[in-house]
């Protein structure tokens, strides 16, 4: 089983003393604080976690954890909103109807 690394941002890039933390956050994929990510667990990734461990927290995890994880972290659309146009237009058929 392919193992991957959940990688979450714990502090900011804006204290960080040198140019190239900023930029192999932006490589990994950071692009606000508390974020987490899930990379697979290659040499690369790990050299680029190592250069800014003082950011972030690594931990290991299986493939098939990781996908349902990352899965339950969205959102479901219930109910939209009426459009700008459509709710003054239902608006004035309901006081039109009245009378």
């Amino acid at each position: 089983m392919a193992k991957m690394l959940k990688i979450t941002q714990v502090r900011s890039v804006i204290g960080s003393q040198e140019r190239k933390h900023k930029r192999v956050m932006r490589a990994l994929g950071f692009r606000r604080n508390y974020r987490t990510l899930y990379k697979n667990d290659t040499p690369q990734i790990r050299g680029m976690i190592n250069m800014v461990r003082h950011l972030v927290a690594v931990e290991e995890t299986d493939a098939p954890a990781a996908a349902d994880e990352a899965r339950g972290a969205g959102f479901t659309v219930v109910e939209r909103a009426p459009e700008r146009g459509a709710a003054a237009e239902t608006a004035a058929d309901t006081e039109t109807a009245r009378g």
